[in-house]
């Protein structure tokens, strides 16, 4: 009886050990990239914030309770979402988001004609102090990220650094 119960709890504090640690590397993974881009244009890096994060996961498990990545969060935050297929993962999110720097013209604060750059101000503004982000797999195997930012970017007429 006493050895069932030390092995049962070996195999709870484990889990909870791996379980911890995958949330740390996640988390890890997610500033490193940002906080890379942000370095680049001289901006502050971003700190984690835990509210962010479970706004985060609350529209993830929308996500993946309906299996429609376009639902919409109402965030109050800033906010970047992504979907991929196979091992895209939260490294490969915020690249994605980063990636959008070659549209975007600094001098005339402006996307390129036709292009997408509102994700890449958002994870460079300036005035973004922290993000919480979720990932999770939905419907048939499809990864999804989302990153809540505060206070938010992408404000009409404001250089995002």
């Amino acid at each position: 009886m006493k050895l069932s119960f030390i092995y049962l709890f070996c195999a709870i504090f484990s889990t909870t050990t791996l379980l911890t640690s995958h949330a740390d590397d996640n988390q890890k993974q997610f500033l490193d990239v940002h906080n890379a881009a942000r370095a680049q244009v001289g901006v502050p890096p971003l700190k984690w914030n835990t509210t962010l994060a479970t706004f985060a996961q609350n529209l993830a498990d929308k996500v993946k309770q309906t299996s429609d990545d376009l639902v919409r969060s109402g965030s109050p935050y800033g906010e970047n979402k992504a979907a991929g297929y196979d091992a895209f993962t939260a490294v490969d999110a915020v690249n994605q988001w980063v990636e959008e720097k070659k549209n975007y013209d600094h001098n005339s604060n402006v996307c390129l004609k036709g292009k997408e750059c509102k994700h890449y101000k958002q994870v460079v503004w300036k005035d973004s102090l922290s993000v919480g982000c979720a990932s999770i797999i939905f419907g048939a195997g499809w990864p999804f990220v989302v990153c809540e930012y505060y206070p938010p970017g992408n404000v009409p007429g404001k250089l995002p650094y």
